[in-house]
């Protein structure tokens, strides 16, 4: 999905982004693009499942040893809307020489344009994560699916998906193995789903973006609005009985937040302000909502006041 969005050109989530991996893109680059269109559907064999999402968990070793009959199968469906260079027919037949090529492209982009930015990535995948568990454990699973994508239609059991235009309806039945969701940063606004018959079928979804920072590349520590500010200002009484106020993992809304600390929204919402700017707190805006809670740094800093006596929290 990250070729696709580096393909893309529209809005400015990805721009800087596509500057940078663009002047370090590897010599073989090509390879890639040759499988991966620049929108669609892809083959799933160089998307391992869950149990080998990452490099360290094995994703490149998943790859490397995906069987011929899945290889040929995959290529076949990519053939019928994109054009295959020749040598994809090697890859195809599970030549094992084409498919290292691929495998190792494939790391070496990964270097470039993934490892640089897993920190802010994961930043954005947990606050989403805690925004998802809090929606289901309020409203339930279907609240949880329709908020998704404004087209997604839960009527149980019938889940019904946005297709790409000029696609027809396709059924997929689950079978009994259920269904994972997964934010994916890359992913565009229309949910895809990775079904297959080999592994878990996957509902592939775009997280709820903060809003301190629209942009995959965070902006350098200088260049954060008020930072230095907001943290000198940090340890006041009120601005610490709110940081601890939004330490769940559902965090709270701005009013609810005054409710709870009894302090006017227009005083909650300046030193959410505040905090957010310093880095301890992240917001999360879905349709009308906005729900903030404290960021692995705000929690850390909590975490370490109550157990240590080198910082008090007034």
């Amino acid at each position: 999905m990250s070729l696709q969005a580096l393909r893309r050109s529209s809005g400015p989530r990805f721009s800087a982004w596509r500057h940078l991996v663009g002047k370090q893109l590897p010599a073989r680059a090509s390879l890639l693009g040759s499988l991966v269109p620049a929108s669609g559907w892809a083959p799933d064999f160089l998307t391992p499942g869950p149990d080998h999402a990452t490099p360290t968990a094995g994703a490149f070793d998943a790859i490397r040893g995906t069987p011929r009959r899945r290889l040929k199968a995959e290529l076949h469906r990519l053939s019928s809307h994109h054009r295959l260079p020749a040598w994809a027919q090697l890859l195809a037949h599970g030549d094992r020489e084409a498919l290292d090529a691929v495998t190792d492209t494939l790391s070496a982009y990964y270097d470039v344009a993934v490892t640089p930015f897993v920190d802010h990535m994961r930043a954005v995948l947990d606050a989403d994560r805690a925004w998802r568990v809090h929606t289901t454990a309020r409203l339930g699973v279907g609240a949880l699916l329709a908020g998704l994508h404004p087209q997604v239609r839960w009527e149980e059991p019938v889940l019904e998906l946005p297709g790409p235009p000029g696609q027809g309806q396709v059924d997929f039945h689950l079978e009994g193995r259920g269904l994972l969701l997964s934010a994916h940063i890359f992913c565009g606004s229309r949910p895809r789903a990775l079904l297959n018959e080999v592994g878990t079928p996957i509902l592939v979804y775009a997280p709820v973006w903060n809003l301190q920072s629209d942009s995959l590349v965070a902006a350098p520590p200088n260049a954060r609005p008020g930072a230095s500010k907001a943290l000198a200002i940090l340890l006041g009484r009120t601005r610490a009985a709110v940081l601890e106020a939004l330490a769940s993992p559902a965090g709270c809304s701005t009013k609810q937040l005054a409710q709870s600390l009894a302090i006017s929204p227009a005083s909650a919402s300046e030193h959410v302000t505040a905090l957010r700017d310093a880095g301890l707190v992240t917001s999360l805006r879905q349709a009308n909502t906005v729900r903030h809670t404290t960021t692995a740094l705000g929690t850390q800093l909590i975490s370490t006041a109550t157990r240590t006596t080198g910082i008090r929290l007034p």
